[in-house]
């Protein structure tokens, strides 16, 4: 993993959202390289946040870089928690991370976690209505 940079300046939210916008416009368009290197120079830059570890989630999986993607995730689990107590649904996003773990464990033929998972996963199939 890279160290990250000592910028000159913090990145402004607008600038901060630039990368993100562009990161997903090129994960659209199939170009992971390039959605990549500007997720690797965002967290160069000391992104640590919760977008954009979910981003180099899922560019981990798309490469095929399963357990990557798997401490990828850990990683978001500790800055943005699933688990929360009592009845609740969970959002499109939660589901995906949660699809994508799954994937990522069957991919590695982790067999008990990726039933886990599994459980995990289904146990709260219905999304809320606040979407991403």
């Amino acid at each position: 993993m890279m160290e990250p940079l000592q910028p000159h300046h913090e990145l402004s939210p607008r600038e901060r959202d630039f990368l993100m916008l562009s990161i997903y416009v090129q994960l659209q368009n199939g170009y992971v390289e390039r959605a990549s290197l500007l997720c690797d120079a965002l967290r160069r830059l000391g992104d640590n946040s919760a977008d954009a570890t979910l981003a180099s989630a899922v560019i981990a999986f798309i490469n095929g870089h399963f357990r990557d993607s798997v401490a990828h995730l850990d990683r978001l689990d500790r800055i943005d928690p699933l688990e929360r107590f009592g009845n609740y649904r969970l959002t499109d996003r939660q589901r995906m991370r949660r699809y994508l773990r799954l994937r990522c464990l069957y991919e590695l033929e982790e067999k008990a976690r990726a039933q886990d998972a599994l459980e995990s996963y289904l146990r709260h199939g219905e999304t809320n209505d606040e979407g991403l």
